[in-house]
C-alpha cells in the first residue's frame, strides 16, 4: 500500500493522528514534489515496503516533524540514507519545527546546523562530556583542552621526576650519615652526622609529601591511529567502464520490465578517474551501480567492464558478509591468506582482537566496513565502487577513508550525499543523475547552494 493510501486508511478507521498526517503529508509532498524532486520516489504508487531506505526515512521524518503533539524526536544517524538536498531540508525543518531533538550522528555539517548542545561519549575514557557549544566549537575546545592536559601532564611528570631525584639524594645522604663511624670513634662527630642524617631524612619525606599532595594530571589516552592503505595493481588497455544508452530499471517477478523514469544513460570512465555521482533519493543512483556491477541487467543498451579491472564494491561486499562466520575466518578464506596474517591486517584497520574472532553478526556497521576495506587491501583491487562509503563510520574512520581514496591510484566511482566527502575527495568529474538524465555539473558548491535554496522554500511553505 502506498503512503498516501496508508494515511487515508488510518484516517478512515478513526486514527486520531491520521487526518493530520494525511493533510501534512499532502502539503510537504506538493511543496517538495519538484523543488526537491521527491517525485522520483513515486510515493503515490510505490508500496511502503518497496521504497528505498532514503525515501522511507524522509517520509517518516516529514510526518514526525509536522505532528503538533510530538514534542521530542530521537534520531539515530538520520542522514545516512538521505540525499544532500533532503539533508538540507531536514536541517531547516528541525529548526523550524521548534521541537526538541536528540540526535546521534557523525555528520559534522549536519550537527553544526541543528545542534546547540553536545553530549560527547568517550569510548576510551568511558566518560560523558556535556557542552553548551555547537559541534565544531566543541571539537575545537576539546582538542585545545587535550593539548593543555597533555602539556600539563608532561610538566608534572618532569617535575615529579626532579622531586623524586631530590628525595632519593636526601635519603641516600641520610642513610650514609646514619651508618657513619668516625675513625677515632669521635662521639661528637658521630652524633653530628646522625643528626644531619635525620634532618636529611625529614627533608626527603617533606619533598615526597609535596610531590604526592599535587593533584594528579591524567595522561591523555589517544586512540590507536587508523591507517588504511590500498595499493592498486596496474592495469592495461582493457580497463574502461562503458555505459552505452543504458536503460535503467528492474524486472518484475513475471519478467515484465519496470523502467525507471529516466532517459538512457551513457558514460565512459577511463582507468584512474575518480567520478562522483550525486542526485535525489530514489532517482536510480544505486540502480546504476548495481547495473554496473552486473547485479541487475539493463533493460536496454550495453554495459562494458574492462577485463583487467579488479573491482572492490564496498556496499555489495558489506551486504554479502556471512553473519555466522568470524572476520578472521571469512577473509582468510576469501583472500587465501593465513589466519594470523589476516587477523593482523584486520586489527591494523581498526578492529580489536575480540572483533576479529567474534561472529560478523556481532560487529557494528562501521567495523564491518573496516573489515571489507582490509580485504580490498589484501586483494589489491584496482577499481573501487563506493555507495555511501562514509555511512556508519565514526569521524576518525571517515577521515582515513577519505584520505585513502585521495591517495588511491586506481579507478573510483563514488555515490555519496556527504558534503564532507564531496568537499574532501579530489574527483575528476562530478555527475548529477536526475529526471533529465546523467550530466556533469560544474561544482559541488553550486549544487549545494541551489539545493539549500529549494530546501528553505519547501520548509517555509510547510512550517510558515
Amino acid at each position: 500500500m502506498p503512503l498516501p493510501e496508508a494515511l487515508d486508511f488510518a484516517a478512515a478507521v478513526g486514527n486520531s493522528a491520521g487526518v493530520e498526517d494525511a493533510e501534512e503529508w499532502r502539503k510537504v509532498s506538493v511543496a517538495a514534489h519538484s523543488a526537491l524532486e521527491w517525485r522520483t520516489a513515486r510515493y503515490d504508487t510505490t508500496p511502503l515496503g518497496q521504497l528505498s531506505p532514503g525515501c522511507a526515512v524522509r517520509a517518516y521524518l516529514a510526518l514526525a516533524l509536522s505532528r503538533r503533539d510530538v514534542k521530542m524526536i530521537l534520531l539515530d544517524e538520520p542522514t545516512n540514507h538521505l540525499d544532500l538536498p533532503s539533508i538540507l531540508w531536514l536541517q531547516h525543518a528541525i529548526i523550524a519545527s521548534g521541537k526538541t531533538v536528540v540526535v546521534v550522528s557523525h555528520d559534522a555539517a549536519f550537527l553544526d546546523a541543528v545542534s546547540d548542545h553536545v553530549w560527547y561519549i568517550d569510548g576510551v575514557q568511558h566518560t560523558l562530556t556535556v557542552s553548551g557549544a555547537g559541534y565544531t566549537d566543541f571539537v575545537k575546545s576539546r582538542e585545545l583542552a587535550r593539548e593543555q592536559q597533555r602539556a600539563a601532564y608532561e610538566d608534572q611528570k618532569s617535575r615529579h621526576k626532579r622531586l623524586t631525584g631530590v628525595a632519593n639524594s636526601l635519603k641516600a645522604e641520610a642513610a650514609a650519615g646514619a651508618r657513619h663511624v668516625a675513625k677515632d670513634n669521635d662521639k661528637l662527630q658521630n652524633d653530628f652526622k646522625r643528626d644531619r642524617a635525620g634532618r636529611s631524612g625529614k627533608k626527603a619525606s617533606a619533598v615526597e609529601a609535596r610531590r604526592d599532595r599535587e593533584e594528579k594530571v591524567e595522561q591523555v589516552v589517544d586512540r590507536k591511529p587508523l591507517r588504511i592503505t590500498l595499493n592498486a595493481v596496474g592495469s592495461g588497455t582493457n580497463s574502461v567502464i562503458m555505459f552505452s544508452s543504458v536503460a535503467l530499471g528492474y524486472h518484475a517477478p513475471d519478467g515484465s520490465p519496470l523502467p525507471l523514469p529516466l532517459p538512457p544513460v551513457s558514460l565512459r570512465v577511463d582507468f584512474g578517474e575518480r567520478v562522483a555521482i550525486v542526485g535525489f533519493n530514489g532517482v536510480g543512483k544505486s540502480t546504476l551501480l548495481k547495473t554496473l556491477m552486473g547485479e541487475i541487467q539493463p533493460l536496454g543498451g550495453h554495459v562494458s567492464m574492462g577485463r583487467e579491472l579488479k573491482v572492490g564494491n564496498l556496499t555489495q561486499s558489506h551486504e554479502a558478509l556471512p553473519l555466522d562466520a568470524t572476520p578472521r575466518q571469512y577473509f582468510s578464506e576469501m583472500t587465501k591468506t593465513e589466519l594470523f596474517a589476516t587477523g593482523q591486517k584486520l586489527m591494523k584497520y581498526g578492529l580489536t582482537l575480540r572483533q576479529t574472532d567474534c561472529p560478523i553478526s556481532a560487529l557494528n556497521p562501521g567495523a564491518r566496513a573496516r573489515a571489507v576495506l582490509a580485504s580490498f587491501a589484501m586483494q589489491q583491487v584496482n577499481t573501487l565502487i563506493l555507495d555511501e562509503p562514509t555511512n556508519h563510520l565514526d569521524e576518525e574512520a571517515m577521515e582515513e577513508v577519505l584520505s585513502t581514496v585521495n591517495e588511491y591510484h586506481g579507478t573510483v566511482v563514488l555515490v555519496t550525499h556527504s558534503r564532507k566527502a564531496l568537499e574532501s575527495i579530489r574527483v575528476t568529474r562530478t555527475l548529477r543523475l536526475g529526471s533529465e538524465g546523467l550530466g556533469e555539473i560544474e561544482s559541488v558548491d553550486e549544487f549545494v547552494q541551489m539545493s539549500d535554496q529549494a530546501a528553505r522554500a519547501v520548509v517555509r511553505d510547510c512550517f510558515g
